[in-house]
Order: C-alpha cells, then structure tokens, then sequence
C-alpha cells in the first residue's frame, strides 16, 4: 500500500496520526498540496509552503511514517 492511500486511511484513527492525516487532507482541500504526496513530498512541501509550522508538521509526520511503515513489514 502507498503511503497516501494508507494515510487518507488514518483519518478517523482517532490519534496523532490520524491528526497528522487531517491536516494533510485540509492541505489538499484547500488547493495547496496533492492527494498523492510521497512522505518526501510532502517534507518538500512543508518546506516550501509551510516553513513557519515545518517543524511541528515533520514532528507530526515522522511518527506517522513509521507507523506506516511498520505496518507494510509487521513482525
């Protein structure tokens, strides 16, 4: 599973990355950021449309990525 596909599938996950998800996804309602972001795409973004708030977003995401991440290889 992709990483937009999975995250779009957090949004009512109730938790912070289900907050991280909503975001992502008002970015995406409001025009300034595309449904199909890679993690590195929407780093990118976040750099280059959101350098004020960066670093809480990145704070946001990492968690999320590795959630993501971990449920592509469970152990």
């Amino acid at each position: 599973m992709r990483f937009p596909t999975w995250l779009w599938e957090q949004l009512d996950a109730g938790n912070s990355t289900s907050q991280f998800a909503k975001i992502c996804w008002d970015d995406v309602n409001n025009g300034c950021a595309h449904p199909t972001f890679n993690a590195t795409q929407w780093l990118a973004h976040f750099e280059e449309k959101h350098k004020d708030s960066r670093d809480a977003l990145v704070a946001l995401m990492l968690p999320a990525y590795q959630e993501y991440m971990l449920s592509c290889n469970p152990k």
